[in-house]
């Protein structure tokens, strides 16, 4: 019987944005990729990581999955589980491993992403690391706003300049805004978005909210006919969801 000395595995994890300078590994700053690498060291793990997405400084995530090759004695997974969150708290948590086969990768397999901003109605210093306080004026018309997003576009004026992407053509498949207790929660869910995308989307919806662009303006912007981009903080953003076709 052939003796398996590896296998590979999906993790689901979330992190707390602001501790970290994005997700991607850098040196001499603390990344996501950084401390997940070194704390994997420290229990014999020593494959690369492939993540679903590569979410900027500040971005927060409640279901980023990364894919690696893990050692055979790491078989349980519950026990690699709660090994690595023992060293991973506080502001990285690991929700969920389990199998998958060797053609998995976390980002080419993944079919779908969704991504949330969140605003805060009311201002509250505690509240501040995780949302961005600003009460919507005219969320009827943000709805309509979030119509017109919806479907394929050419979203190139809502990308950051000296973004590497070869196509900036994505599909937003569905785009909402609902009310929960004190925040308005910015849904998005598409194939794929640009770097910066929903931040800049966001940025834009809110000088809409705010009067000083319009919904003509936007479909400017989605035709190529102008490139208005208002960066907006990144506490608010969270990767919310990643599909997978298994």
């Amino acid at each position: 019987m052939e003796h398996k000395e590896s296998f590979k595995v999906a993790m689901r994890i979330a992190y707390n944005g602001g501790a970290f300078f994005g997700f991607q590994s850098q040196s001499n700053v603390q990344s996501v990729a950084n401390v997940l690498e070194d704390v994997f060291k420290s229990v014999g793990v020593f494959s690369k990581i492939a993540a679903s997405g590569r979410t900027d400084k500040g971005v927060h995530s409640s279901a980023q999955v990364i894919s690696l090759e893990i050692p055979y004695f790491w078989k349980n997974l519950e026990n690699l589980k709660v090994c690595l969150n023992a060293k991973l708290a506080p502001n990285l948590f690991i929700k969920h491993i389990w199998e998958v086969g060797d053609d998995f990768h976390a980002r080419f397999s993944a079919t779908r992403r969704g991504y949330c901003y969140v605003l805060s109605k009311h201002f509250s210093p505690f509240l501040t690391p995780f949302s961005l306080h600003y009460n919507l004026k005219n969320p009827n018309l943000i709805k309509q706003a979030l119509k017109l997003l919806v479907g394929t576009h050419n979203f190139g004026a809502f990308k950051k300049q000296g973004s590497g992407e070869k196509s900036s053509v994505r599909s937003i498949f569905r785009a909402d805004l609902r009310e929960f207790k004190g925040f308005w929660i910015l849904s998005f869910w598409g194939n794929g978005f640009l770097r910066s995308q929903v931040r800049l989307m966001v940025g834009f919806l809110l000088e809409i909210d705010k009067g000083n662009l319009t919904l003509e303006a936007l479909e400017a912007q989605l035709n190529g006919e102008m490139r208005y981009r208002i960066p907006i903080a990144p506490n608010g953003l969270y990767l919310s969801r990643v599909d997978f076709n298994l």
